[in-house]
Parts: structure tokens; sequence; C-alpha cells
């Protein structure tokens, strides 16, 4: 009997970035804040006798087995010895290269439908351990709407969610490599005052003008000086009402915080943006608001 499993993979935003150091690895260490919001790539997992097959509609993006998530099957798969097979259907949203988590997403919940559709009843730490292999951000979409990173960004403590807020992500057209943004980095010139904890401070009291004027990320001015856009994005976000703007992760989106509703609805109807990617989301407080009950359930 054929199973099906369709769910929603959400995109993330860090609203704090600092780098601390370049580790032995090549990696880096470094304290992030991520918060995930709802803008939805679209998954839905069919049972097979076997093999991955990865179809669906991702403009530019391979579905063959480079593609993080058909390497998460194929992960999962052979960790738990399993000979059963499933087709991927995967609906792209979330643009590429753009800082949000897109692929990290897909794979991340891929293993979370893959334990639930092949009935493996892998613990959360288990699929955690797994995640972590497959890139930095991957753990931090099985763990809680809103969480502190540390280490490479794997070492995950979740926080409670704000209130909900809005966030208009602006997509200038264009990917940016997170490698590349890694190699230009000049850590002498990132900010020591910076502090993940003075915004999670105003998070968790869901302060978002405070939290807005607090924003940081170490990598935005290695972007800044490659792409001169970027700023004049977030000068036209801050005109239009924004609490406070920043480039999303190694970019290329930038984001604005807005508090209030029919300000993010003006502001996003105003904003003229016709080289990329528009989108007006709000913050995720509860995987309920995206997954189905069989996966809510899993262990």
């Amino acid at each position: 009997m054929t199973k099906r499993l369709a769910f929603k993979s959400p995109a993330k935003i860090n609203l704090g970035l600092k780098i601390l150091r370049k580790r032995e690895d090549g990696f880096h260490d470094l304290e992030t804040l991520f918060q995930m919001v709802s803008l939805y790539d679209d998954i839905e997992l069919e049972s097979r006798p076997s093999g991955i097959e990865l179809t669906g509609h991702a403009p530019g993006i391979p579905l063959d087995e480079t593609n993080l998530v058909w390497r998460a099957a194929d992960l999962l798969r052979q960790h738990a010895g399993s000979t059963q097979g499933v087709r991927i259907g995967l609906t792209k949203r979330i643009p590429a290269g753009a800082g949000l988590g897109g692929g990290s997403g897909n794979a991340a919940l891929v293993l979370m439908g893959l334990n639930v559709l092949w009935d493996l009843k892998l613990p959360r730490e288990e699929l955690l351990r797994l995640a972590a292999r497959l890139g930095s951000d991957v753990p931090f979409f099985l763990t809680s709407p809103a969480a502190i990173g540390r280490g490479r960004g794997e070492v995950l403590e979740s926080v409670q969610p704000a209130e909900k807020f809005y966030v208009l992500l602006v997509f200038p057209g264009f990917p940016i490599a997170t490698a590349w943004v890694y190699q230009n980095l000049n850590l002498k010139l990132t900010k020591s005052e910076n502090n993940i904890s003075i915004l999670h401070k105003f998070l968790s009291k869901s302060k978002i003008a405070d939290l807005g004027s607090n924003l940081f990320n170490d990598l935005e001015p290695v972007v800044l000086e490659r792409h001169g856009v970027i700023q004049v994005i977030k000068g036209a976000l801050l005109a239009l009402g924004a609490k406070g703007v920043l480039l999303s992760g190694s970019g290329s989106t930038v984001f604005g915080l807005f508090d209030n509703p029919e300000q993010a609805n003006s502001a996003c109807a105003s904003y003229n943006n016709r080289d990329g990617g528009l989108f007006l989301a709000e913050t995720i407080t509860s995987f309920s608001e995206f997954l189905p009950r069989e996966m809510l359930d899993y262990p």
C-alpha cells in the first residue's frame, strides 16, 4: 500500500550573527539567533518499493543526488539499514543562495518525514546527529521555531518565541555563495560589543522595536563591499517604517521587521522590487503551524 505525507518547509532568518573564531577544521565558531518565518516550500513524500526519486518545481536547483534533500533521504536510509524507497515532490518558493535556509530546512524535514513514512521510530536526538552531518543550519529546523545556535550553528538552545511579528523579505535576484563570504571575512573588523543575549532578551519580551535597533550580522560588511544594492534595500525598508533591517545569514536576502500588520502590508505594497522576490511573512511560534499531526507526534 502506497503511503503519502505532505508538509510545508519554512525559511529562517538570523536576527543576530556573531563570528567568534576560525576553527582548525576550516569552519567558524559562531553565535546566532535563528527565527523561522512563514515563507514555505512544499514537500510531498510517497512511498515506493525502492530507490529515491526527486521531482517537482525547483527552478535552478538540481533534482538529483547532488540535492541536499536527496542526500538526506539517502543518509537516513543507510543509517537505518532500510531498503524502502521514496518519491520526493519538491515545490520551491524560498530562493536558493538567499540566506534563508531553504535547502537546510527541506533536508531536515525530509529526515523527520521519512522517519514517519518509513516507520523507523528514530528519536529526535538521532535525527539531530544526522542533520548535523548534512549542514550547519540543518539541525535548527528540527529543534524549535526560535533558537540560539552555537558551534557551527548546530549546538542549539531552544528559546521561547516572541508574539508574532512581521518580516518583509527582499531577495535582490541573485544568490551569494556562503563559502565566498567566509573566505573574505576579516575577523579583526567584527564588532566585539555585538551580543546575542541582548537580542534574546528583547525577543523573549516581544520588544520588536528594541530588537530591530540591535540587529547585527558580522557577515554583512563582506557582502556590502561587493553588492552595494544591499545597502539600498536596507535604506528603502527603513524608509517604509521597518523597526530594523538586516542581511540574513550570508545573504543575499535583506529583511525588515514590523510589529504592526497594517504597516507591514503597506510597506510590501509600496516596495518596488523588479529584479528579485518580495515576500511578506510572519514569525512562526509553533511547529503545528506547518507540520501534520503524524509528524508532530514522532518520537
